[in-house]
């Protein structure tokens, strides 16, 4: 049984068992960056955000309830975690408690400090976002021309202690057009990349403009995300997995195919709390919501009986292109305001990303590079 099969496993007892096994702590909302798509954002210097925000000895209680319920692989994540000046008390806390902590970050403020923590007490991985290819795109996107440099450092410093981390690119408007360089600057790293084209409307945005003109349009956004499988795979891999999705026969999350129900793990056997406390089925669902302080396992047990309510359309539960389709209830309420209505945006993302596969499969046949039957 390789890793992955083994993960799968636990996750699907855990789900059985209704056992929270991954969760998120969402330790801020609070940023150094002004990231315009970004779904949760308020400024470094917000008083008013931090005073929300829980305290370190707060979290580290619920991470001893939540490992005490069954949880085991947790993510920290903002706004940007590493602003917090009690970062590595909360890390170390959790690591002690026997956690497999994973970390979501822009890299900019990994400094020696950091990066000597991460090597003497090895996360599972940082994910690290990198959102373009030099300091233009950053000015551009982020607002700090000079971040680029500076998650670029953290790159390197995590190298050199050999910590294991992933890049992140979330493509825009604004960066599309980095990807490729992107992805350039990943395989001259040796790192992969995850590249990520669907931007939820923007439900959770704190003290930021909603992003409107820097959200791809359906049909660029399936543009990247055909780019991105074909830097994934080799040309045979490529034709064959692209001949899977066209057949209906590609079962990557098998899970995806349950009627009307939630089709992933949110509230089954993961959940996320947000920097105030509240704990939700994920960090893209706007409700339901719970507070938290009053006990983990409460609140917990709420997400996972109120999970069974979260419902989409029912003409997307019986379309054939569920499989490829980023559907789900969160993002249906995001896109529309309620779980009844298909999300036209992701209609028409997942008819031209279809289009591209089919496209590239003719295109390759009348050059002669595939038979009919490969």
């Amino acid at each position: 049984m390789t890793l992955n099969e083994y993960t799968a496993s636990l996750f699907k007892k855990s789900a059985a068992k209704g056992v929270p096994l991954s969760g998120t702590f969402e330790l801020t909302a609070r940023c150094n960056l002004d990231c315009r798509m970004c779904y949760v954002h308020r400024r470094e210097k917000d008083a008013e955000a931090g005073r929300q925000e829980l305290t370190a000895a707060e979290w580290l209680k619920i991470a001893g309830e939540a490992a005490e319920s069954g949880t085991l692989f947790l993510l920290l994540t903002g706004g940007e975690p590493l602003l917090r000046p009690d970062f590595a008390e909360i890390y170390r806390g959790c690591r002690r408690l026997g956690l497999a902590v994973s970390i979501n970050t822009n890299g900019t403020l990994i400094d020696g400090r950091i990066a000597d923590l991460f090597a003497s007490l090895p996360p599972v991985r940082v994910n690290l976002s990198l959102y373009g290819s030099g300091a233009q795109t950053y000015g551009t996107l982020c607002g700090h021309p000079d971040a680029y440099a500076r998650a670029v450092n953290g790159i390197r410093l995590l190298r050199e202690r050999n910590v294991p981390f992933r890049l992140n690119f979330t493509a825009s408007a604004l960066n599309a057009a980095d990807a490729e360089a992107v992805a350039r600057f990943a395989g001259e790293n040796g790192v992969p990349v995850q590249t990520t084209s669907y931007l939820f409307p923007p439900l959770r945005v704190c003290g930021t403009d909603a992003h409107g003109e820097e959200r791809l349009s359906p049909e660029e956004a399936a543009k990247v995300r055909f780019g991105h499988e074909k830097r994934r795979f080799s040309s045979d891999e490529l034709t064959k997995r692209i001949k899977a999705i066209l057949s209906g026969q590609l079962r990557e999350a098998p899970e995806r195919e349950r009627g009307r129900l939630i089709s992933c793990r949110a509230g089954e056997s993961s959940y996320w709390i947000t920097f105030s406390g509240e704990m939700r089925p994920c960090g893209m669902a706007h409700r339901p919501s719970v507070a938290v302080k009053d006990g983990f396992s409460e609140a917990w047990n709420e997400i996972r009986r109120a999970r069974d309510e979260l419902m989409i359309p029912e003409k997307c539960a019986g379309c054939p292109k569920r499989p490829v389709c980023e559907i789900c209830p969160a993002s249906c309420y995001a896109e529309t305001g309620g779980y009844d209505l298909p999300p036209e945006y992701l209609c028409r993302m997942t008819d031209a990303f279809l289009s591209l596969c089919a496209a590239y499969v003719s295109e390759n046949q009348q050059k002669g590079n595939l038979d009919e039957t490969q």
